[in-house]
């Protein structure tokens, strides 16, 4: 029987330890590391941590295979020596031999591997004790990867397989997600996970702290270690930071919930630490010795009174919902729309769903250089109400933004009221920061990343669309965010997945952000006034380092419609659908000439198919103004009466015979 064998075992230690005076609470030293190849050279993010645990020690390195990290340990490290163990099984790690061996070295390292393996054949054991008493007489445990996963009062066991950051956002109890209390406490209250960045896990440490509220009603403390990043903690509880990356700890001072199956959390408080850095396990305290970019976003607030949605998918099916919502409940729904992209074919099958929710026209345009002073395109971006922006390439956009028709679009989509929505890679131009190069593999690694300016529609925020969309670029939209936020002094970064789209519009005054579908949306909002960016390479040698950013304060939110995010006062009273004038025409029907009078503040017409190709323009000269439509097609049209900014105020239709 497992339980009752360990249990007496575990008194006769005891006895022993009070016996020969050894105290109990005595603390022994830590090294976690977050996973990543260990690398050669003094100068390595690896080296100077390990050799501050092994220097001149013996070192078992236990997993239940073995590798290469013995001679690393003595060739690089300074270990005066090292041994690799395959402990397989419950037996193995039960037996006595394994106990007294395993106490005769100094330091214990578990390797990477399979934690649900090491938690089911270690725990109970006298493997277990082993390592207990280790650390109690002041000897160093590590663990890498899986084996620093162990190490944590709580582990996420990993029972069923691995978890991902999409499935504990979109639904925290999933059967993935799998946490235990009862294996090792080195440092009570922590949860620990790796690969951070790597594997863009933020969101999954957030469904952890979150299941381990539901489920225990007790709160705890996240630290996730990016790859190729570690902390040495000493005998007195402080950790120092080491490597190319951050140590992320979490701590939620505010509630979790869940819409559905969907988890919704409110300020959740994130400190990225850098090589460098401290924090002390026992108190609390941090020094932020690194973070050395000093930043101020205590006066930013968004303050725009106007709408802008944007969805974190490309995809048509992805963007239903959205385009209903834009269609239906923002402005007049049967607005012509006006619709940008630089892929016809997806335009198309866009233009299909928009008519479907009730719009009276799409008109599609291809936003280049060479339309840039193209008459009918200025004519639609001055008769628009609503645009939607759909694929497209961020470079051609931003030269189509220099020509003059790119200026009245860019006025356009600032004006009060306006209407504007972004379909997935589009996502990124609503925002202050433009994340460039984000879907090529290892672009935040080597350095690749892009940051150019965007619209601003949101004036203090950078948008990233796609995240979780590929594992081969979980990393770029992971780090790209708070990345961009140290970079250009912003004070919110958000990320949309291919499950969700968020809503910024005034809400009684207030600019609110609000969220739509399976998953949350997630919101940083930068709290502190330290920055920093990574400066360590892997090998510690010349190059470009990883983009990664420190700070001193973030606060993460996963919001929906029903925890609506205030990011700032709108001045203006916000959107008022009753404040375009229904106008009248005669006669109507419409053989030759159409007549129709003056409205307040209009200074321009424009006539429009119900397509929303314009058909014709012009000044308004008098109180009636007539209009010779005998030439035309017939059809359904539509007449729009706009100001001076090009908004339109009246607008009315009639039919052509």
């Amino acid at each position: 029987m497992r339980f009752p064998e360990r249990f007496l075992y575990s008194l006769i230690i005891i006895l022993l330890m009070i016996l020969t005076g050894q105290e109990l609470l005595a603390q022994g030293r830590l090294l976690i590391v977050g996973g990543g190849s260990e690398k050669n050279g003094v100068n390595s993010w690896s080296v100077p941590p390990y050799r501050w645990a092994v220097e001149g020690k013996r070192v078992a390195i236990i997993g239940t295979s073995t590798g290469s990290l013995a001679p690393y340990m003595k060739s690089q490290c300074g270990a005066a020596y090292a041994k690799e163990f395959a402990i397989a099984t419950f037996d193995s790690a039960n037996s006595q031999a394994t106990y007294d061996t395993i106490l005769s070295y100094d330091v214990i390292f578990f390797r990477g591997g399979d934690q649900w393996e090491y938690y089911d054949l270690y725990r109970n054991t006298r493997l277990q004790d082993a390592v207990n008493l280790k650390f109690s007489q002041g000897g160093c445990i590590g663990g890498t990867s899986a084996g620093m996963h162990i190490l944590s009062s709580v582990v996420f066991t990993a029972e069923n397989g691995t978890v991902y950051p999409y499935e504990c956002i979109e639904n925290p109890n999933n059967e993935y997600v799998t946490l235990e209390n009862d294996f090792f406490n080195f440092r009570p209250g922590f949860i620990y996970d790796t690969h951070f960045a790597e594997r863009a896990r933020f969101g999954r440490m957030a469904g952890f702290l979150a299941k381990y509220k539901f489920d225990h009603d007790q709160p705890l403390l996240g630290l996730g270690m990016d790859d190729m990043t570690c902390m040495t903690i000493d005998e007195n509880g402080l950790g120092t930071v080491y490597g190319t990356g951050c140590a992320n700890f979490y701590k939620s001072t505010g509630s979790f919930s869940q819409n559905g199956n969907k988890l919704l959390a409110g300020n959740i408080e994130v400190i990225q630490l850098l090589k460098g850095c401290t924090y002390n396990f026992n108190t609390g305290e941090i020094s932020y010795t690194t973070l050395d970019r000093q930043i101020n976003t205590s006066a930013q607030s968004e303050q725009g009174n106007l709408t802008v949605l944007a969805s974190g998918s490309n995809l048509l099916n992805d963007n239903l919902t959205m385009i209903t919502d834009f269609v239906t409940n923002c402005g007049f729904s049967d607005a012509t729309v006006l619709l940008l992209s630089g892929d016809n074919a997806l335009a198309e099958s866009f233009k299909t769903k928009i008519l479907l929710a009730g719009a009276a026209g799409v008109t599609i345009f291809n936003p280049v250089s060479t339309l840039g002073e193209d008459v009918e395109l200025a004519g639609a971006i001055g008769n628009a109400s609503k645009i939607l922006f759909l694929k497209n390439n961020e470079t051609t956009f931003n030269h189509f933004l220099l020509t003059s028709n790119g200026a009245l679009l860019k006025q356009k989509l600032h004006a009060d009221g306006m209407i504007s929505a972004f379909a997935g890679e589009d996502a990124r131009f609503a925002g202050k920061t433009v994340v460039g190069n984000y879907l090529t593999e290892l672009a935040s690694w080597y350095g690749e990343l892009t940051f150019t300016p965007g619209l601003a529609l949101l004036s203090h925020t950078i948008i990233m669309p796609q995240t979780f969309l590929d594992s081969d670029i979980y990393e770029n939209t992971a780090t790209a965010v708070p990345y961009g936020m140290a970079l250009d002094t912003l004070k919110y970064g958000i990320w949309l997945t291919n499950h969700n789209y968020m809503k910024f519009s005034p809400v009684e005054g207030k600019a609110t952000l609000t969220g739509y579908g399976t998953a949350p949306v997630m919101v940083l909002t930068n709290e502190g006034a330290l920055a920093g960016f990574s400066q360590q390479t892997g090998t510690g040698n010349s190059g470009t380092p990883r983009m990664i950013a420190g700070f001193e304060k973030l606060r993460l939110d996963l919001i929906d419609y029903t925890t609506p995010f205030i990011m700032g006062n709108v001045s203006a009273a916000g959107i008022q659908k009753a404040a375009m004038l229904q106008m009248q025409v005669y006669p109507n029907p419409v053989v030759d000439v159409l007549t129709f009078p003056m409205a307040t503040g209009a200074t321009t017409w424009t006539i429009t198919g119900i397509e929303g190709k314009v058909l014709k323009t012009g000044r308004i000269t008098g109180n009636v103004n007539s209009i010779n439509m005998k030439e035309s097609a017939p059809g359904v049209y539509i007449i729009r009466l706009n100001d001076r900014f090009n908004q339109t105020i009246a607008s009315g239709r009639f039919i052509k015979n």
